[in-house]
């Protein structure tokens, strides 16, 4: 006889919430990944803030550092004429601060300001009628002189103190006019001082050509009593040399400048 009765089954456990959330964490562990642990974050934070601080720190030394990338070719003659017109601008502008103590009678004018003894009748600008007439454009132009000089000493000081070659040395007549870029001058404030001599070379040209102007809308008013000979060699050829230098610094400077601005534009663009 077959026996039709089984031994019993025991019975599933009624599902609850709990049950039901153990059971689907440990059946499908990645269809809900668990978060990251407090640690984890603690390190994944600074590791971003150490990478900001990296990126900051290269930044800034590549800042500092671009500064001293700007080279600067130093052509001799511009340092020559530099270093003669800037004590003839210094005794010129010593004669005319000290005036009338440094005219002709003066107790300033023997020997220092002899020369003006006859400068002064080439130009009245120099001379008796211009201090008698209370003429303020000699004392005007005098005190540019003295903005001007600084700006140019500035210069100097900057270019000799980096300046490790002898920049008066040239191999060429070409390189005399123009410089040698082997000799190119590079450091902290050269770029800076670049900048001062292009604006003191401006500020030169233009008082000299307002200089120029102001005898010609003046009908020439201080000088149309010298002879030909007198006027063109006591007059326009020594002040013509202040219209020409100033103008060849202004050319040289400006093709630099521009030739780096340009240079600088290309490598953003890259």
């Amino acid at each position: 006889m077959v026996s039709t009765r089984h031994h019993p089954r025991p019975f599933p456990e009624p599902a609850t919430p709990s049950a039901a959330i153990r059971s689907n964490a440990s059946d499908s562990p990645s269809k809900s990944p668990s978060p990251l642990h407090s640690d984890d974050s603690i390190t994944v934070s600074s590791s971003a803030s150490r990478k900001r601080r990296s990126n900051r720190s290269s930044n800034a030394k590549l800042s500092t550092s671009s500064t001293h990338l700007y080279s600067h070719t130093v052509p001799p003659l511009l340092l020559m004429w530099l270093f003669v017109s800037l004590p003839l601008v210094v005794w010129d502008t010593g004669y005319i601060a000290l005036r009338p103590h440094s005219m002709p009678g003066g107790k300033f004018h023997t020997p220092v300001w002899s020369l003006y003894a006859l400068y002064g009748t080439v130009d009245y600008v120099y001379g008796w009628p211009a201090w008698d007439g209370h003429v303020g454009f000699t004392a005007a132009q005098a005190s540019l002189n003295v903005v001007e000089t600084v700006m140019y000493v500035y210069y100097l000081s900057t270019v000799l103190s980096n300046s490790t070659e002898g920049l008066l040395n040239c191999r060429t007549l070409w390189g005399f006019f123009l410089g040698e870029t082997d000799k190119s001058v590079s450091g902290p404030g050269v770029a800076t001082a670049v900048v001062v001599l292009f604006s003191a070379a401006v500020m030169t040209l233009s008082k000299t050509v307002l200089y120029w102007l102001n005898e010609y809308f003046s009908n020439f008013a201080n000088i149309g009593h010298n002879s030909m000979n007198n006027l063109v060699f006591l007059w326009i050829i020594p002040n013509g040399l202040w219209l020409i230098f100033p103008a060849y610094m202004i050319y040289m400077l400006g093709k630099e400048m521009v030739a780096g601005m340009e240079g600088t534009r290309a490598k953003k663009e890259e």
